[in-house]
């Protein structure tokens, strides 16, 4: 299959392995189409044409790849200016309204680890607020123009996860999430305060507001993985890869981390994806702190994947999806307490300032 040997040269890029990636070449200049396809899956394509341009190796994939890889460099870079507009637009108002937020992911990423503003893709905006000061926060952005999901998905938001999708004002409308934790309270045990607490003071286009703490950072986003439930986009890995190079960056803090939130299962095996497509990335004494169980690993077995981008099949069913995470449950014995509270979440009022009727 043509789709492998391009997931293969892909890999093999995003790892710096030339050698490997000269080999596979071909399968990129015969299916130009199908490179960029599973470019675009990864959510690496920006990245990977800043790559070869940086390594002086524009030629590697063939002119037709190259021109496409233009365009879509292109393309992030007028998206990426609306995305960048907007934050500021609602980083002032927010700042105005007495709400200091954290950046997270690539809003923070994207002004501290690439070179260039269009190097990653940011596919909407995401700032962590603390709860007490959700309401003016909401309020401001929405005075402003900004939307709210209509009724029922507003208090299914409200109720059932840990953040509330936004839309800008103007023709052409962008993506915000406001969050108040990082993933679902019931399930895992994040303590917003500490992650206030380790915050650092940043600066995004001279509004200084705050980030994740490295730590807190890379165990965010291996727990955002499994919120995907393991897909292909890789641009979260090549993150916490340049994130885990860095002088004074510990593993084990992380494992420490993610202990305390109550996410090791889910954790080790986003951990397990990244070992199968990035073998040197991940130290083996982390795979071990962070251990899948061998029961575990044999009920997950049956889904398991050998496309090389994959570590499950079929991620986008519902019902693998819900048998995933079921699986992965840190305590087993939670499950029955755990499927009753799908079930009636959405109509139980919780702690939540904003649960409330959006009008």
């Amino acid at each position: 299959m043509n789709e492998i040997e391009n997931a293969r040269l892909l890999i093999a890029i995003t790892r710096g392995d030339w050698a490997v990636a000269e080999t596979l070449s071909p399968a990129a200049h015969d299916d130009p189409q199908g490179f960029i396809e599973v470019g675009r899956r990864a959510d690496l394509l920006p990245w990977l044409h800043a790559l070869l341009e940086r390594e002086g190796r524009r030629g590697l994939l063939g002119a037709e790849v190259q021109e496409r890889l233009d365009g879509w460099r292109k393309k992030i870079r007028q998206d990426n200016l609306l995305l960048l507009a907007r934050s500021e637009e609602a980083l002032d108002l927010l700042l105005a309204a007495g709400v200091m937020p954290v950046a997270l992911k690539g809003l923070d990423l994207l002004h501290r680890i690439y070179t260039r503003f269009d190097e990653r893709t940011l596919t909407d905006v995401d700032l962590l607020i603390p709860m007490a000061q959700l309401t003016p926060a909401v309020t401001a952005l929405r005075a402003a123009g900004w939307q709210v999901p209509p009724e029922p998905t507003y208090t299914h938001y409200i109720r059932s996860s840990h953040h509330l999708p936004l839309v800008s004002p103007g023709p052409i409308v962008v993506d915000f999430e406001i969050h108040w934790n990082l993933a679902q309270e019931t399930r895992f045990r994040i303590d917003p305060t500490g992650l206030f607490d380790r915050a650092v003071e940043t600066e995004i286009a001279g509004r200084k507001i705050l980030r994740l703490e490295d730590h807190d950072l890379v165990a965010h986003l291996l727990l955002h993985h499994f919120t995907h439930y393991f897909d292909w986009q890789l641009k979260w890995a090549v993150d916490m890869y340049s994130i885990t190079r860095q002088s004074g960056f510990d593993w084990m803090k992380v494992a420490d981390r993610i202990r305390s939130w109550n996410a090791t299962i889910v954790s080790g095996y986003a951990l397990l994806h990244l070992k199968k497509i990035f073998p040197d990335w991940i130290p083996d004494s982390v795979m071990q702190e962070l251990r899948v169980p061998a029961w575990r690993r044999a009920l997950t077995s049956p889904l398991t994947s050998s496309h090389p981008l994959e570590l499950f099949r079929n991620t986008r069913s519902r019902r693998v999806q819900l048998y995933l995470a079921a699986v992965m449950l840190e305590n087993p014995a939670s499950l029955p307490q755990w499927l009753v509270h799908r079930a009636v979440r959405d109509h139980r009022p919780g702690e939540n300032p904003l649960d409330a009727d959006p009008d």
